[in-house]
């Protein structure tokens, strides 16, 4: 992993890096691309194959899940949610604890006056839902693994909650997949989002969106092309997830690349050494009391390979998270780490990647030491 070389490497979370592997794979599936049309037919068939079998590794059908361009091109399928059927604006229940792209794009339909979106802490279980819940209420939006604080839930009692309701479950999925196992039918979702460009280690540009067996009749795709609907009969969409797959002249070889992500991700003990990491990392934080102020849960089964800490001042107080942002900028731009602030929680968020070293956190106390 050159990568792993030229700075400190600590935000996986963002993007995680490829194996050599992965790499070689992906140039090789770009020549055999590039080999004519038929070339070109044959990657498509190793795509579909990696599809099914990052079906089957997240515990669903082949026909539930599709191909997009990335997490938040998937997520962009709440647009395509029967509003016009609902009441307007429809009442979501949605966490305190969401990605920014995510709180955009259900922000924009509260500007549009389709929703009115109702918090709720994320980690308070059915019990806040049932506090927060309406009669006007259609949609649940909940984070697995929370981007900001590492926070993990476990998202089938919120789902059970959901379906006794007639509410549909929206479970953001990209801080999830690869860091511990994920079985989407037992989960109970209706549409289920990630990615595999971070903690499955693949290439740029793959997004998965799950749509549960029976829903997709309750959505409208918002594109038409190649892929989506049968050229037979125009206005047929296609059976299943697909009809928000496009698949004219996609990078098919991205796609095609993620059967040899997983088949790195599962010749490793990846999840037991980030689990093991991020313990050690945690212990550390803690016996620095007066330097740091942990935001993650301290139980595994509570949180994940993320680890997001405050900074402390001489007097007690915070680091205001405009002084961490331009920090994290500045060991960017310099080419001395690669850092995800959290500004929104006067926090740094820290990735416990199984190809990082216990010593690149003593790095990285050394160089926060200014903050």
């Amino acid at each position: 992993m050159p990568a792993l070389h030229s700075l400190l490497q600590l935000n996986s979370g963002t993007k995680g890096i490829c194996a050599a592997p992965v790499v070689e794979s992906l140039v090789e599936l770009t020549r055999e691309l590039e080999d004519g049309y038929a070339g070109y037919r044959r990657v498509r068939v190793k795509a579909d194959r990696a599809r099914a079998r990052l079906a089957a590794f997240l515990g669903a059908r082949d026909s539930e899940l599709a191909f997009t361009g990335n997490a938040s091109v998937s997520l962009n399928v709440a647009l395509s949610l029967p509003w016009e059927s609902w009441p307007a604006p429809a009442d979501v229940l949605i966490s305190d604890h969401e990605y920014p792209t995510t709180n955009m794009l259900f922000g924009y339909l509260e500007k549009l006056g389709k929703a009115r979106l109702i918090r709720f802490p994320l980690d308070g279980g059915p019990e806040a839902l049932e506090a927060h819940v309406t009669p006007n209420t259609r949609l649940l939006v909940a984070s697995h693994v929370d981007c900001n604080t590492g926070l993990r839930i476990d998202p089938t009692p919120l789902c059970d909650w959901a379906r006794g309701r007639g509410i549909v479950s929206f479970i953001d999925g990209a801080q999830a997949t690869g860091q511990f196992p994920i079985d989407l039918h037992a989960m109970g979702c209706d549409l289920y989002v990630t990615n595999g460009h971070k903690w499955l280690f693949g290439p740029n540009g793959v997004g998965l969106l799950y749509v549960r067996s029976g829903f997709e009749d309750c959505l409208t795709p918002q594109m038409v092309g190649l892929g989506t609907m049968d050229f037979s009969e125009p206005g047929r969409w296609l059976p299943g997830a697909r009809r928000f797959e496009l698949t004219a002249t996609r990078p098919a070889q991205t796609l095609a690349a993620m059967d040899a992500a997983l088949t790195w991700h599962e010749s490793l003990p990846i999840a037991q050494r980030q689990k093991e990491l991020t313990k050690r990392v945690k212990t550390r934080i803690l016996e620095q009391p007066e330097r740091f102020r942990l935001l993650t849960p301290l139980e595994w089964e509570r949180s994940s390979a993320l680890a997001s800490v405050q900074f402390l001042q001489k007097d007690g107080s915070v680091v205001p998270g405009a002084r961490v942002l331009e920090f994290c900028n500045r060991m960017l731009a310099e080419n001395v780490a690669f850092l995800r602030p959290v500004p929104e929680f006067d926090a740094l968020r820290l990735s416990m990647a199984y190809y990082n070293t216990e010593e690149e956190y003593e790095r990285f106390f050394a160089i926060t030491a200014e903050l």
